[in-house]
């Protein structure tokens, strides 16, 4: 390969997916990026990507290749996040991908909590619903464990589900739920046993279902800190000891920034603020 930079190219194509995303990661332009993969698919002699219906795939031809630029890229922001915080006043930028429901109701109130856990380090908060692996993120908080490879993976904590109505509401046979797309999620699952039909009304997010529920007196599945928020939903519960679907929580991160300072402090953090949640749980559990 005669242009190690072309290795760039190929890591934030495979991230991102997209022509256009891995332009705006690179800050570049997406005729740049094509025509940096096709330069790299003319030495390889075989193409460097197949497109699919998801978006850029790489060949088997550049998989290797991948591993060791995304090694290399790893182990180089580790040692550079350690002389930053040594030498800088530069915060360290780290780029969390999560759920909504996760960033909204554990990592930003978090923020406020135990924002000084994070002196040094600064974090971008993005949406990451269904995609795999860590694209364009240096940390991934996921819902089940990841499958293994050459990443790092913790238990963050959890995350209680049930069934829930407006307390001066009539239950009909109607409930509202996510979209279809998360009907093999517990939570959806517990709706759909207790109403045997799909779903009146589908949001793509809790934060939405939340509202909607609110606004149209239906039933439906919330996380119990969201629930909590507002003293008119309780439980609609098949028996009164039926237990709620504790979702367990993992993070991950690549194995070569295992020695990153500022991903050690942003883990220790994240960890932290699942805890509250944990305790906040224990106390209603000690109340009632």
């Amino acid at each position: 390969m005669d242009n190690w930079d072309d290795l760039r190219f190929l890591v934030a194509l495979s991230k991102a997916g997209t022509m256009t995303a891995a332009a705006k990661h690179l800050g570049t332009n997406t005729a740049t990026v094509s025509r940096r993969i096709e330069r790299l698919s003319e030495q390889l002699g075989t193409p460097a990507f197949i497109k699919t219906t998801d978006g850029w795939r790489p060949s088997d031809a550049v998989v290797r290749l991948i591993e060791v630029a995304q090694a290399f890229d790893g182990t180089l922001q580790s040692v550079l996040n350690d002389e930053t915080a040594r030498h800088s006043n530069e915060p360290v930028k780290i780029s969390i991908g999560s759920i909504p429901i996760v960033t909204s109701q554990v990592l930003i109130p978090g923020l406020q909590r135990h924002g000084s856990m994070l002196d040094g380090v600064s974090i971008t908060f993005t949406d990451r619903v269904f995609r795999e692996g860590l694209g364009e993120n240096d940390l991934v908080v996921m819902y089940g464990q990841p499958d293994s490879g050459r990443i790092v993976t913790r238990k963050a904590g959890q995350l209680s589900f049930r069934l829930y109505q407006q307390k001066d509401v009539a239950i009909s046979d109607s409930w509202a739920g996510l979209g279809e797309a998360h009907d093999a999620y517990p939570p959806m699952q517990q709706g759909f046993a207790r109403f045997a039909r799909a779903p009146k009304i589908r949001v793509d997010s809790f934060i939405a279902l939340f509202s909607l529920m609110k606004m149209t007196g239906l039933p439906g599945p919330l996380p119990d800190v969201l629930a909590a928020q507002d003293p008119a939903f309780v439980p609609l519960e098949l028996e009164p000891t039926h237990a709620p679907f504790q979702a367990d929580f993992w993070l991950m991160f690549h194995e070569t920034r295992r020695s990153d300072p500022a991903m050690r402090t942003v883990v220790e953090w994240i960890a932290t603020c699942f805890e509250d949640i944990a305790q906040a749980n224990q106390s209603v559990a000690s109340a009632t």
